[in-house]
């Protein structure tokens, strides 16, 4: 199996607006880090396309995604479409990410599920925008890639048993609602717990699925200041549960770099190297699979995570120092700390965090219990 980065620079010129979250570098950063660390070779990436009509109507309804090619090309917001489509607003702002940089990535996304059904290693960074409905724009993101190509296996490729596993911060609200009744798709989230942070309305333990598809979504919300071996537990544990009840023909797991210490949007305290640990927690227990991005809105903390999850994938050693000229790199992004007061200096020098380990708070416990008592029930 060879391994392959779907991406572009052209990302870079996709971009959110001033004073947004997703307004820092991210694919072209991840890419020109990768380079600059001599970590990848050309033959090694597949440049990003478009995803067609066709592929975003696998999940998408004709009037959103209409809309979402008229707002960005007038750079307007059309009459009503605020208030139906939810564009136009702070969250999810007009600009040119809204349907050719959200296109990009989702046509990767068909791309990197298309290079693993050849048998080679995938990593679509610039995937997992995990929060867009049918119809509506959501929490960053316009088009749910993730549930584009879970719908693309099922519609155009005949798999019936999909798992789709997500450890961004955040909780995968839109991919949940996309298949809650159906049992030919298992979704498992490990994300910040509902009760204080977005998404607020979705994301709870007792959020099990419905008809058919009752007892094939599990939910694991855990507490604020989440440390290496709460995480690593957690994981551990809820795979088992998923290991019990299902087994999968395929996977997609998303990476958002989202649970990290050093960003801003999550009150997670976790390592790049628990991530690391994450991901190929995963792989030892269901294989390889499609890999893909996610959240991650702290430029520095993203590419060190992610160039770890390359190294990994492509069987390199991941070097222990950043090069003078990586530096550089880092140092040249339009990126301002929100805390003056924190030592980060650490991110120029290493590519590996310390462990950030901890006891394992009772609360942790008590929520796979209960997980697992509820997955096994149905």
């Amino acid at each position: 199996m060879e391994a392959k980065l779907i991406g572009s620079l052209r990302y870079a010129k996709y971009r959110y607006p001033k004073n947004h979250p997703l307004k820092i570098p991210r694919v072209s950063l991840l890419m020109r880090f990768l380079k600059v660390m001599n970590l990848i070779e050309p033959e090694e990436v597949i440049e990003s396309r478009k995803a067609t009509d066709e592929e975003l109507l696998l999940f998408h309804t004709e009037d959103y995604i209409k809309t979402l090619k008229l707002a960005e090309a007038c750079q307007c917001v059309p009459n009503g479409a605020r208030e139906k489509y939810n564009i136009g607003s702070y969250e999810n702002p007009v600009s040119y990410a809204m349907f050719t940089g959200s296109s990009l990535a989702t046509g990767s996304t068909i791309q990197a599920i298309e290079e693993f059904l050849k048998g080679n290693k995938v990593f679509n960074p610039a995937g997992g925008m995990h929060h867009a409905y049918r119809n509506r724009a959501n929490g960053f993101c316009y088009i749910n890639d993730p549930a584009v190509g879970i719908e693309y296996l099922r519609k155009k490729k005949g798999f019936k048993r999909i798992l789709y596993i997500d450890i961004d911060a955040h909780h995968c609200d839109g991919v949940q609602d996309a298949f809650y009744d159906t049992d030919e798709v298992f979704v498992l989230s490990l994300h910040q717990s509902p009760e204080y942070t977005f998404p607020f309305k979705r994301g709870f333990l007792e959020e099990i699925g419905e008809g058919r598809g009752r007892g094939y979504n599990l939910n694991i919300p855990l507490p604020k200041g989440l440390n290496d071996n709460e995480f690593l537990f957690a994981l551990e544990k809820s795979l088992e549960i998923v290991k019990e009840v299902f087994k999968p023909e395929i996977y997609l797991l998303q990476l958002g770099t989202d649970p990290l210490l050093e960003d801003y949007l999550s009150k997670f305290n976790l390592s790049n190297v628990a991530f690391l640990r994450a991901f190929n927690m995963v792989r030892e227990t269901f294989g390889e699979g499609v890999h893909l991005g996610g959240g991650g809105y702290h430029p520095y903390a993203l590419a060190r995570a992610w160039t770890l999850i390359w190294c990994e994938l492509s069987g390199r050693k991941a070097p222990e120092k950043l090069t003078e000229e990586t530096k550089e790199l880092l140092l040249s992004i339009d990126f301002e700390e929100f805390d003056d007061e924190m030592d980060r200096s650490y991110m120029f020098e290493s590519l590996r965090d310390p462990y950030r380990g901890g006891e394992i708070r009772k609360e942790v416990r008590e929520t796979l219990q209960k997980a697992r008592a509820l997955i096994l029930s149905t």
